[in-house]
């Protein structure tokens, strides 16, 4: 399973092979495919525990966050690291091979879903403290989380980290004012 991450993190999910991943392992084929009798649930099982270890590490980087500090930037900044390392790549590789296979979109969206379960529980929770709807702490994860993918997707080609961190300062700029209700007269 570690070879198989490995090797799809570094390689792309099309650069490898279970040759690749059983010569990575230093296990024979043969005994590779006991376990997983095809590339496809090899990759599969593999996807599916990178995600999980990105929600476990996700719940676990909250647990960390210091009464007083700066819960909506640390997360920010956090899932933004996060999103340059390898998950996304991979998730953008499998989306890429699955789009042309229902039961395999299926399955992409299906595990995608349980990360981003996680991702939305973390969220409700730490922008729950200021003060306004859940609607509106949806949308703005919503429109953070499109912010990140584009980001990540852009920083394939572009080594820009004063650009990327430019536009992570301006979303909490704008978030801050969207999260804090307006104060009523009274």
């Amino acid at each position: 399973m570690e070879a198989a991450q490995f090797l799809i993190v570094d390689r792309g999910l099309a650069h490898t092979s279970t040759q690749d991943i059983a010569r990575q392992a230093r296990v024979s084929r043969g005994a590779m495919l006991h376990h997983f009798p095809s590339r496809k649930e090899l990759i599969q099982a593999a996807y599916a525990e990178m995600l999980r270890k990105e929600a476990y590490l996700l719940r676990s980087f909250t647990r960390t966050l210091q009464p007083g500090q700066n819960r909506l930037k640390a997360l920010t900044e956090y899932i933004w690291e996060r999103y340059q390392s390898g998950i996304f790549q991979v998730s953008m590789d499998y989306l890429s091979e699955a789009r042309v296979n229902e039961s395999e979109l299926a399955y992409v969206a299906a595990e995608s879903q349980k990360f981003n379960e996680a991702l939305n529980d973390v969220w409700h929770i730490e922008l729950a403290a200021f003060g306004c709807g859940a609607d509106i702490r949806q949308s703005m994860m919503n429109e953070f989380m499109c912010l990140v993918r584009g980001m990540a997707f852009q920083s394939q080609w572009r080594e820009d980290p004063a650009y990327f961190q430019n536009m992570l300062q301006n979303w909490l700029l704008r978030a801050r004012s969207a999260l804090i209700p307006a104060k009523t007269a009274g």
